[in-house]
């Protein structure tokens, strides 16, 4: 309580914000209210709720586009590197035990948000893994999608601390994109597709086993892919 009375409104403001978004399940790219709908929202000023979405941009966690809105960014806050692993010089060892890390975690959270979900969840991750399988086929970057794809997921846990782990998660994506520099095969295109079927039936452990297969082979693919690695 003591934490926060020493934060500013706009801080405090900013938090609220930051609650909203992770009890509505904002996607990467959905658009915030107006300024003038948020005031009257949070029953704070206009200019409390530019400060605080200014904050909030500063993190990471939001992008204002002039003229249009403002929006949650696609680096859902990771611009701090909360985790440091910016600062790990060995990529392809940091890619490595970022798997062993979402194989803790990510089966779990895949079977929370099969038995969590909103019926309008399960329609939005149903877009995105269209959306991603559209991309996929047509030879167009995804590596956004895939993210976006474990995040919305990850919210749809209905688990908060979960969010503080997604940088993980996300690193892993990114990581493949630039050291690995190869497109995903087919069986993990279809694996997205499972766990989304799983999370439809509302199958906790469908779900669960339907990531774990993923990652599973995700890792297998690393081990021949990553430099330095041994095929024996």
């Amino acid at each position: 309580m003591g934490e926060m009375q020493h934060k500013s409104l706009p801080e405090r403001t900013a938090d609220v914000i930051c609650d909203m978004l992770y009890r509505e399940n904002y996607r990467i790219g959905a658009k915030l209210p107006g300024e003038l709908k948020l005031a009257g929202m949070l029953e704070v000023s206009r200019n409390t709720v530019r400060q605080a979405i200014r904050i909030l941009e500063e993190k990471g966690v939001l992008e204002v586009e002039r003229g249009s809105g403002t929006f949650v960014s696609s680096k859902l806050g990771m611009s701090e590197d909360p985790l440091g692993l910016s600062m790990i010089m060995d990529k392809g060892r940091l890619i490595r035990d970022l798997m062993e890390v979402r194989l803790l975690i990510e089966p779990r959270i895949a079977a929370l948000a099969a038995e969590r979900r909103t019926q309008k969840e399960l329609e939005q991750l149903k877009d995105i893994c269209g959306r991603l399988e559209k991309a996929w086929s047509q030879g167009e970057n995804y590596y956004e999608l895939d993210m976006e794809f474990h995040t919305f997921l990850a919210g749809c846990s209905k688990n908060l601390v979960v969010r503080s782990l997604l940088p993980a998660v996300c690193q892993t994506i990114i990581l493949q994109e630039s050291v690995i520099r190869a497109r995903m095969g087919k069986q993990t295109i279809l694996a997205h597709r499972r766990i989304y079927e799983a999370v439809a039936r509302g199958s906790g452990s469908e779900a669960y086993d339907a990531m774990m297969i993923h990652l599973v082979q995700n890792q297998e693919r690393l081990q021949k892919q990553l430099p330095g690695s041994s095929s024996g």
